[in-house]
């Protein structure tokens, strides 16, 4: 399943990218494994539709929807080297941050 957002892309503490389309699609789990998830796991593919700077370790917050745990604007953590592509894509797998 599918659901598009807007993030904004920290590094550092400071927004390196204001406003960023992303495509999450959830993670099967073994594809989870791989990256050492464990059940239960918050594990996402991202697709961008554009070549950003994005970096390992960044962290994404999404724009518009709120985390019920936190109260506070969703956001998820880059855990590998994003995957430029020549058709001018980024391929990202993001960890959802609880608690904060």
């Amino acid at each position: 399943m599918s659901k598009d957002i807007f993030v904004s892309a920290k590094r550092a503490g400071s927004v390196v990218i204001a406003s960023l389309y992303l495509q999450l699609d959830n993670m099967n789990q073994v594809e989870a494994a791989y990256y050492g998830g464990a059940a239960p796991y918050f594990r996402y593919a991202g697709y961008a539709l554009q070549n950003y700077d994005v970096r390992q370790g960044d962290l994404l917050v999404d724009l518009n929807n709120i985390d019920p745990k936190t109260s506070a604007l969703t956001q998820y953590r880059v855990i590998n080297d994003p995957e430029p592509f020549p058709g001018e894509h980024l391929e990202l797998v993001l960890d959802k941050v609880r608690g904060t």
